[in-house]
């Protein structure tokens, strides 16, 4: 709420006149009170709007003259004036004040009148006067001053309790000449008005903010910032005090229409930037190790390969982790890749970008770095690794690092993703060679190419496709949410898994990745697609009516030719299913490469009747106005961010946040990772629409 939203808002009758005594606008009371609307007013002679009765009219105009010669404020007790057009030829009694609205040189540009109608008291007194009224006769008092000062007193409270800092600068030096409550609690209540701008705040000069105000002055240009950072002494003598506010500057100009001052306004918004931030981080970084995540090593990349140049890339993988966490649990194995990142950032230098890709896997990008110099790190790093004394328990642990080096870049002809599966490579063989040691992707290097090659993942996933030993398992959702319930659908997450020669489960993250890394990722999620809509086709039409699959498809496939041919024309040949049994889920890294060529695909699929999730989602802030562009139904909450909800205030921070941003695009949300009974009633509590997680279901063959 602004001053002129005050103005507006007041229950005061309001009206402003300019020299000539011309309406130059009025509030919503006043037209209320005289029952024209304001659009009937505007521009015209008052007298000629309300031309009034019985000399009254001169009453009215002395009081305007006088106000104009003295720039004085001016006031009738009484007046006997017909304002209202409903008035019908009865009195009207009215107690008017008239004020001056002055410019930097003193001279009255504008007159505003507030008349208070006090034709009910009037008509109290003459029936005081009344012998037979049955009332004791005697004076009645009428403050009508008091009535007067208790209006504007709650004009003057609306003006303090604006939720957001307002302050009127007057004249070319930006005298303060009103500032309400928040605006004191943003400066430390300082004594300010009638003062200098630059001399009860000189912090702000060298920040550049007196520069935005004279030029909004000069210009008449109104200045717009967001989560602008200012630099605030709000205690005396006290130390400056960092703060992130919204402002603007508006110019105010008078009845001449020139610039008189300036009308600030705007919102601290510290908390919610920090907050932001912290958001931010969350989703850029691994949880554990605070190392950069594989998107946002990705992301930094691409800006990279803009750039030029060539690098150097290390792929790093822990020998023999499993081990660790199967003798002495996770937690011990969390400390070891806890220490592990300590090590790295020790063996990194400034300009270089460490991640943690997954698992035990990291990753360091040297910029504009050799390969022998790369070698020489990695050395480094491995002997490092060697030397680590990793205790757990009273037991000591030997850790060793096998590592791949390649080079991607302009020089390399190679891209960071190019490079990233050479380095996989490489380091995927110096792990066949025995581990505790540097594999080299040179590119002349046939063994490394061969074995990137020689991956024998795409003849067996080929097979297992071809001989359907491809098994789809499920895992149930739990319904958090009364609106979720009320739905009816009962949902679950289609999770894939090959049976080997033997008869063994392999678990996806053997293949999947192979499969994204040599291009079967479309054929097998096709193959997924299809093998779920024929479980559907078997169901009891009564079960089927009530379930929904969540298929995930991954990028490549979001944006392979002909997808969505192949979904309709699978879906043609099960007649019973229907689109609304289907979810397809899509990751949020998937979702926001095109952004508007994934938005026009998903829109397709919904317009046909499917649901649409937006998997892992929380890449913070900026995910949000990603929300507005994609229509989906479902924001599945990032595991990371579940786990993290039991170490307030933070973690439930992000998860609410998330959840009230998804509520108010009508989307519903599904809590992923809920590893631990004690998570589903905090989820429940803070508004998850649904929990996915080995405490609620573990995954089963389908159909069950």
């Amino acid at each position: 709420m602004d001053y002129q939203q005050v103005f507006e808002r007041s229950s005061a009758p309001s009206l402003l006149l300019n020299r000539a005594l011309q309406v130059i606008t009025c509030n919503a009371a006043f037209e209320q009170a005289v029952g024209l609307p304001r659009e009937a007013m505007v521009g015209h002679p008052v007298l000629e709007i309300f031309p009034g009765r019985d000399g009254q009219q001169q009453v009215l105009l002395q009081s305007f003259q006088q106000v104009l010669n003295s720039a004085a404020p001016h006031h009738i007790q009484m007046l006997d004036y017909q304002l209202s057009s409903n008035a019908q030829g009865s009195h009207e009694y009215w107690t008017t004040s008239h004020t001056p609205v002055l410019d930097d040189a003193g001279v009255v540009t504008a007159i505003l009148c507030q008349p208070v109608s006090i034709s009910e008291l009037m008509l109290l007194r003459g029936q005081l006067a009344q012998p037979d009224s049955g009332i004791p006769e005697g004076p009645l008092a009428l403050d009508l001053l008091s009535l007067l000062k208790a209006e504007r007193e709650r004009f003057n409270q609306l003006f303090q309790q604006a939720p957001g800092f307002v302050c009127i600068l007057r004249g070319p030096k930006h005298v303060f000449e009103l500032a309400n409550d928040a605006y004191y609690q943003l400066i430390g209540h300082r004594q300010i008005i009638g003062q200098v701008l630059a001399e009860v705040l000189p912090e702000v000069v060298a920040q550049g903010f007196l520069d935005k105000l004279d030029r909004v002055y000069t210009t008449g240009e109104p200045f717009i910032g967001g989560a602008v950072p200012i630099e605030l002494q709000r205690v005396i003598d006290g130390a400056l005090e960092e703060r992130f506010i919204d402002l603007t500057y508006q110019p105010i100009l008078d009845a001449k229409g020139e610039i008189s001052g300036i009308f600030v306004q705007g919102h601290d918004v510290t908390e919610a930037h920090w907050l932001s931030q912290e958001v931010s981080f969350q989703a850029a970084h691994d949880a554990l190790t605070g190392l950069c995540n594989r998107r946002e090593v990705a992301r930094r990349m691409a800006e990279l390969e803009q750039l030029g140049g060539t690098h150097a890339l290390m792929y790093l993988d822990l020998d023999h982790f499993k081990i660790i966490n199967d003798r002495c649990g996770h937690r011990a194995g969390d400390a070891l890749l806890v220490e592990v990142a300590r090590l790295l950032r020790e063996h990194a230098q400034d300009e270089d970008v460490l991640a943690r890709l997954g698992g035990d896997e990291f990753a360091m990008v040297l910029r504009n770095c050799s390969l022998d110099h790369a070698r020489q790190r990695a050395q480094q790093i491995c002997e490092g690794i060697r030397q680590l004394r990793f205790m757990w328990n009273g037991r000591r642990y030997s850790i060793t690092f096998s590592a791949g080096v390649a080079s991607f870049g302009s020089e390399a002809l190679a891209s960071f993703s190019e490079g990233l599966g050479l380095a996989d490579a490489a380091c995927f063989l110096a792990k066949e060679k025995g581990r505790n040691q540097v594999i080299v992707s040179q590119p002349s290097d046939e063994e490394v190419r061969r074995r990137q090659q020689d991956m024998d993942w795409t003849d067996r996933l080929r097979e297992a496709m071809r001989e359907d030993r491809v098994v789809l398992f499920g895992q149930r959702f739990e319904c958090f949410s009364e609106a979720s319930r009320e739905e009816g659908m009962t949902c679950f997450e289609v999770l894939s898994r090959l049976r080997g020669a033997e008869g063994e489960l392999i678990s996806p993250g053997a293949f999947i990745p192979a499969a994204e890394r040599y291009g079967l990722i479309g054929e097998l999620d096709r193959h997924i697609i299809h093998k779920a809509f024929s479980i559907l086709q078997q169901m009891d039409p009564a079960q089927r009516q009530r379930t929904r699959y969540f298929v995930n498809v991954s990028g490549l496939t979001l944006g392979s030719r002909g997808f969505l041919e192949y979904v309709f024309s699978t879906l043609g040949q099960f007649p019973d299913v229907q689109p609304g049994n289907v979810c397809f889920e899509v990751t949020e890294t998937a979702a926001i490469n095109s952004l508007e060529v994934t938005a026009n695909l998903l829109g397709e699929l919904v317009n046909h009747g499917f649901q649409v999730a937006l998997d892992d989602f929380g890449s913070g802030m900026s995910s949000f106005a990603y929300l507005q562009h994609l229509p989906v139904q479902y924001l599945k909450i990032d595991g990371e961010f579940i786990k993290g909800i039991r170490n307030p205030p933070a973690g439930s921070v992000i998860v609410e946040s998330v959840i009230q941003v998804a509520r108010a695009f009508n989307i519903k949300t599904i809590a992923e990772s809920v590893e631990w009974p004690d998570l589903a009633p905090i989820l429940q509590a803070v508004g998850a629409d649904y929990g996915q997680g080995f405490a609620l279901h573990r995954p089963e063959p389908l159909p069950f």
